[in-house]
């Protein structure tokens, strides 16, 4: 079995499998239209095959107080972000793009994709637990239409920090073996 890991804002993810694991904003399909396309940076399916879960990642190092106009300019990168990732990754799994038979792992070319349920998340390095939830407040609404639209759980947008990245097995442990 094969595996990678990636680096982002100061953390590392991974090791995933290949097969489960599509690191969009490095994929030729993206170079060839991202003028102008903010992409977030990963791809990551878990669950069954019978339940699959598809991760939309996007990962920072900060991000700006609530309230104030930079944070309404963070909150509207990231839905930006995660949307065109969702969209690109969705539109390679039903092939629109050449390049996806030759890029897209294993699993995500062999998906159902009337069942796959999808999790937009935010991962910001270091950041406070009490800080979380206005983001996630926030970042739900700036996603409620695309979540209404594709009828997928209230519960699909997730902001983490590293620790709680961890936890999910997001991200791996802290030099030393400590979260």
């Amino acid at each position: 079995m094969t595996t990678q890991s990636i680096v982002e804002s100061g953390m590392t993810f991974g090791p995933y499998r290949n097969c489960e694991f599509f690191h969009i904003e490095k994929s030729k399909r993206y170079a060839a239209i991202r003028k102008n396309v903010k992409m977030a940076e990963f791809l990551l399916l878990r669950g069954s095959r019978e339940e699959p879960v598809m991760y939309v990642v996007e990962a920072k190092s900060s991000a700006p107080r609530p309230g104030s106009q930079d944070f309404d300019k963070f909150i509207g990168k990231t839905r930006e972000k995660l949307i065109n990732a969702f969209a690109l990754g969705w539109a390679s799994c039903i092939m629109r793009h050449q390049e996806a038979e030759e890029e897209l792992p294993e699993r995500l070319r062999a998906l159902c994709l009337w069942n796959v349920d999808v999790k937009f998340v935010l991962v910001i390095n270091g950041h406070e637990i009490d800080w979380l939830l206005p983001l996630n407040d926030a970042l739900k609404k700036a996603l409620y239409p695309i979540v209404k639209c594709w009828a997928k759980s209230p519960n699909s947008v997730i902001v983490l920090n590293d620790a709680m990245a961890r936890e999910y097995k997001l991200i791996r442990p802290a030099p030393g073996g400590g979260n």
